[in-house]
């Protein structure tokens, strides 16, 4: 039998679990796992932007109970320093219902990190709830650790490779 799942295309999430903490970013775990600790994986790194398909990060929901929290964020890896005038979009596929578009259009401030949605583990039940959040990560720190700052993670980041 498949596992039940929740897809975000062109997105990056980190997720607490009631396993360690663990990060999806490709350059963690490569690309995670849906079968063990995250339970969620990201199906490439396009750093381009040339992939038809863009990058597809899936969610386990069949273990669900073992989350309590997953943000699903987008970084600008290089090239624009800012979503601002980019006319980005990401979309969130549920498993059941219409999908939810997010147009990083929204951005006002020089911001290259984005939290497009935090779900939460509510009694069982994961509810979603959009963010939209755009940060400016102070000079010499990583958009990962300002996410981790702004959410109060505590996660211990390294420089990753590709």
């Amino acid at each position: 039998m498949a596992a039940r799942t929740w897809t975000s295309t062109s997105g990056r999430c980190s997720s607490s679990t009631t396993a360690p903490r663990a990060s999806s970013r490709p350059s963690a775990t490569p690309f995670g796992s849906l079968h063990r600790p995250p339970y969620i994986h990201l199906d490439g790194d396009d750093r381009t932007g040339a992939a038809a398909a863009g990058e597809n990060l899936t969610v386990n929901l069949d273990r669900s109970r073992d989350f309590r929290r997953i943000l699903v964020f987008v970084t600008i890896y290089q090239g624009a320093s800012s979503f601002a005038g980019l006319h980005a979009t990401v979309t969130l596929q549920p498993q059941h219902g219409a999908p939810v578009d997010f147009s990083l259009d929204e951005c006002t401030v020089d911001s290259n990190v984005c939290a497009l949605a935090l779900i939460t583990n509510d009694g069982g039940d994961l509810v979603v709830r959009r963010e939209a959040r755009y940060l400016v990560p102070e000079r010499g720190v990583s958009p990962q650790r300002t996410l981790d700052h702004a959410y109060g993670w505590g996660m211990n980041w390294t420089p990753g490779r590709k």
